[in-house]
């Protein structure tokens, strides 16, 4: 049985399924796939950031979601964060994140939680090592950027080791009290360049 290869596939009124090989965004939103893969970071060398911007974040999506693998710090014993515009990067919100975790230590029996804030950043309580074979990896859950009657609220599960060579999975989650439209994120360590990571940035039809 023969293959039969096309590049370009369209329906008899002309609106196109395949284009150049691949499935438009727009088709696969109206079809409600669900999660749509919108942009891969892929950081090699050392990077002050990772950021997302107007282009991806629109009211296309209500929620977006970001996988990453394989981060690692330049710097030993820093925290990862976030901040977030509503101008595509030109300034940043500022104010106070209500955070709170609970975590769990890998191997042992240490279990426990609390919460406390943050401010400007949405920040957690773990620093990073950056021993080698060592990787940060997890899900951020991003709900309430483009409702302006919504607060930013933002729910992350990870595995990391930290600055003490404990290894730890954990659930935290920030609210900004904040209900401004959002269309920029931005991604960095609290000190020190990003060394390596894959980021996969979704949106949630």
């Amino acid at each position: 049985m023969g293959t039969l290869k096309v590049d370009n596939i369209q329906t008899e009124s002309g609106s196109a399924i395949i284009t150049n090989g691949a499935i438009p965004e727009s088709t696969l939103r109206s079809s409600n796939v669900g999660m749509i893969l919108l942009n891969t970071t892929d950081i090699t060398t050392n990077t002050a950031t990772v950021t997302f911007d107007s282009s991806l974040i629109t009211d296309n999506y209500s929620k977006y979601i970001l996988e990453y693998e394989g981060l690692k710090p330049v710097t030993d014993s820093v925290a990862f964060r976030s901040r977030y515009s509503t101008d595509n990067g030109g300034s940043f919100l500022t104010g106070t994140f209500n955070y709170g975790y609970h975590y769990t230590a890998l191997g042992s029996a240490s279990t426990g939680g609390s919460g406390n804030t943050k401010s400007n950043y949405a920040v957690n309580d773990y620093p990073a090592g950056n021993n080698a074979n060592h990787q940060y990896a997890g899900t951020f859950h991003i709900n309430g950027m483009r409702d302006s009657g919504s607060y930013l609220t933002i729910r992350h599960e990870w595995i990391q080791e930290n600055s003490t060579d404990n290894t730890y999975v954990s659930q935290e989650g920030w609210v900004l009290e904040n209900a401004s439209v959002i269309n920029f994120i931005e991604y960095s360590f609290a000190s020190g360049n990003i060394a390596d990571g894959t980021f996969k940035f979704y949106g949630l039809v």
